[in-house]
């Protein structure tokens, strides 16, 4: 199929399929670390751009990438990962990935003694629990010097080719001081009209376990995506894709860090409280995206998303990139903005005087909107005369992120979040 394309628009394609793979789960919670990052990786790796591309293997290749993530409210994420692909045959192809996460949150290191837990009343145990409490009874739990994070993830999987049909079974593991995590996603690519339209499906199911440091229990998640999608090349300069997605979230949602303040001004007294949500949490989306060649070395793309869930929240979501290639496509530079906004989740309130059925405190479920600036350049190492290898490839990517939220954030008081996210990366086609 990329015989069907000019090489101006080819380096469309493999330049966009990527672009939320490197990102850090935890972003859009900011100080709230959020532990759904194997299924982000998925759904982008599964149904992105790089499937227009079907009845092929993806290249033998090893990938590194160095990535970063900082704001202003405390969290900082540092994520080295290496990949490597490989085929064992015509139509078999197998690949690794190992990441690790650093991450320092001031959320985590907050000291918030006799909250009131709903996840110990249902164990059994002492409903009020202390943020310096110990507990290796149950061989994990407790409070310690070192309540920030170190996260390990494994992943490998399968490409197989049958026929003109594509399909992949991935694997994720994930484990930290605090969480651990299994992920499983199949995806089927199937081509049609000369393989000038493709049509993508998708399934990934995740199990989930939390047992924070700061509490004794344990509790479960289970997730279920479902993807479909599809990609149309109308001519050589204009290629649309489609996608919608279903996603069914059952067990521990909240942040077990977040703390949930009431305050009785009768009694003039405080009190603290696990934040509580419902236990099942259905989302779905739907958007499109159209990519346009504007000149011989130039392409833009526009992107619309919107975004709704049982819990009321929905989402509208604007993007753009233009790309510019020189040297024939060996040095490309891209510039890009993404505008989102949401209103807020039904039961979520900026401050609570009396205890209620669902409290939350959490920045991800308030009315916002948000912009993000990317900057990102791709090298062959051809050009380079230290390398001169066309094998290799050079990138990088840095990101500007700006969330306002009308409430201020739960543990800084802010209103603004501001971070800064990098990635630079190393390709070698082996």
């Amino acid at each position: 199929m990329k015989t069907r394309l000019t090489k101006g628009f080819s380096f469309i394609i493999s330049t966009t399929g990527k672009v939320l793979r490197a990102q850090p789960g935890r972003k859009a919670g900011a100080a709230v670390v959020v532990k759904s990052k194997p299924l982000i990786y998925l759904i982008a790796s599964l149904f992105g751009v790089l499937q227009v591309i079907a009845a092929e293997l993806p290249e033998d290749e090893i990938q590194m990438n160095m990535n970063g993530y900082f704001d202003n409210f405390g969290v900082k994420i540092v994520y080295p990962d290496l990949s490597v692909r490989k085929s064992i045959s015509a139509t078999t192809s197998i690949n690794g990935r190992y990441l690790i996460d650093i991450i320092t949150a001031a959320s985590t290191r907050s000291q918030f003694n006799n909250v009131y837990s709903y996840q110990n009343v249902e164990s059994g145990i002492d409903a009020f629990t202390s943020a310096t409490r110990k507990d290796t009874a149950l061989g994990h739990g407790g409070g310690d010097d070192f309540p920030d994070e170190t996260r390990h993830e494994v992943a490998f999987g399968i490409t197989q080719l049958i026929g003109e049909t594509t399909v992949s079974i991935n694997n994720i593991f994930s484990t930290e001081n605090d969480y651990d995590s299994k992920t499983i996603a199949a995806s089927v690519s199937i081509p049609f009209a000369k393989k000038n339209t493709i049509v993508n499906a998708g399934i990934v199911k995740s199990w989930d376990r939390s047992f924070p440091q700061t509490r004794a229990w344990t509790a479960g998640k289970d997730v279920l995506s479902l993807s479909l999608g599809m990609s149309q090349i109308f001519s050589v300069k204009f290629l649309a894709q489609a996608e919608v997605f279903y996603s069914n979230m059952s067990g521990f949602l909240p942040d077990p860090y977040q703390v949930v303040t009431v305050a009785n001004f009768d009694s003039n007294s405080l009190a603290y409280f696990e934040p509580r949500y419902p236990d099942d949490r259905k989302r779905y989306a739907a958007g499109m995206r159209g990519i346009y060649k504007t000149g011989e070395p130039s392409s833009l793309q526009l992107g619309y998303r919107y975004y709704g869930d049982s819990w009321d929240i929905n989402s509208h979501t604007l993007s753009g990139l233009f790309q510019y290639s020189f040297y024939e496509d060996d040095l490309i530079l891209g510039l890009g903005i993404r505008y989102y906004t949401q209103a807020a989740a039904s039961f979520f309130k900026e401050n609570y005087t009396a205890e209620e059925e669902y409290m939350a405190v959490d920045p991800k479920l308030k009315e916002m909107y948000s912009s993000e600036f990317q900057l990102n350049a791709t090298i062959n190492g051809g050009i380079i005369p230290l390398i001169n290898n066309e094998d290799i490839k050079l990138s990088t990517r840095v990101h500007f992120f700006h969330r306002y939220t009308d409430a201020p954030d739960w543990h800084s008081r802010n209103t603004d979040l501001r971070a800064f996210i990098f990635s630079l990366g190393f390709r070698y086609l082996y």
